[in-house]
């Protein structure tokens, strides 16, 4: 008789900590499990980095000047050969004034040309 109230003792203990361990890996489950938010202004590491070589490989050389252009071709060829994060940050600062400096330059030609179609043309026959 004793046997058998060992056994069922050790029947119970052995349901008690299974039902133990699935109630605090559901728990741990509902903890550790957070979902983004679809209109989340977070973005990972690796996604910022894809974004900054797609800015920094899509900088018209033909803008620059032809020293800070070949400084430019030497860093992208680096980043093609390894990756974003084997820059230096002084690399990195590089790339972005390079593409501020793109995109002053973009501005410029456009006021010019601008610039050119509102400026008033003198009338045929006038000088």
């Amino acid at each position: 008789m004793t046997t058998l109230l060992f056994i069922l003792l050790g029947i119970n203990t052995v349901a008690l900590a299974v039902v133990w361990a699935l109630y605090r890996k559901a728990r741990k489950a509902q903890k550790i499990r957070r979902v983004e938010a679809p209109n989340s202004e977070y973005k990972s590491q690796y996604v910022l980095d894809l974004e900054a070589k797609d800015r920094w490989e899509s900088v018209d050389m033909s803008l620059l000047h032809p020293v800070n252009r070949e400084e430019m071709e030497s860093v992208l060829a680096k980043l093609r050969a390894t990756n974003v994060r084997a820059l230096t940050p002084a690399e990195r600062g590089f790339l972005d004034n390079m593409v501020e400096a793109e995109r002053r330059a973009r501005r410029s030609a456009r006021r010019r040309r601008q610039d050119d179609s509102s400026s008033p043309r003198p009338a045929p026959g006038t000088s």
